[in-house]
């Protein structure tokens, strides 16, 4: 049985997508997003972050989002950042991981946007 929820971290070509069986929904959280060309899946948002009213000097884009909203990916980053963290994070998510860098943001005051 395939998977019918699919955790989206890279761009996916529609040629790549015919992987996912009908009725797939697409959890997203690739810049920029994926192109949602199959219309038997749904497809998610991109996660984003609020940042916290007293951050300065971070720039950000403010092309797809609204002001002081960052992308969960380049959240991570900056959560990465303050927790003085030197492992690296490109590649396969470690889901032992989420729990720890979830809350790392929400102490350093970032929340769901």
């Amino acid at each position: 049985m395939a998977a019918q929820t699919w955790i989206v971290g890279k761009w996916l070509s529609p040629r790549e997508q015919r992987w996912a069986p009908p009725g797939t929904h697409f959890h997203q959280f690739v810049v920029p997003p994926i192109f949602g060309f199959r219309r038997d899946c749904t497809y998610g948002k991109l996660a984003a972050m609020r940042l916290p009213k007293d951050v300065q000097g971070l720039n950000m884009c403010e092309y797809t989002l609204d002001r002081g909203i960052v992308h969960a990916c380049h959240a991570g980053g900056v959560v990465h950042f303050l927790e003085g963290w030197t492992h690296h994070e490109v590649g396969a998510l470690d889901v032992d991981r989420i729990d720890i860098v979830w809350e790392a943001a929400l102490r350093h005051g970032l929340t769901p946007a």
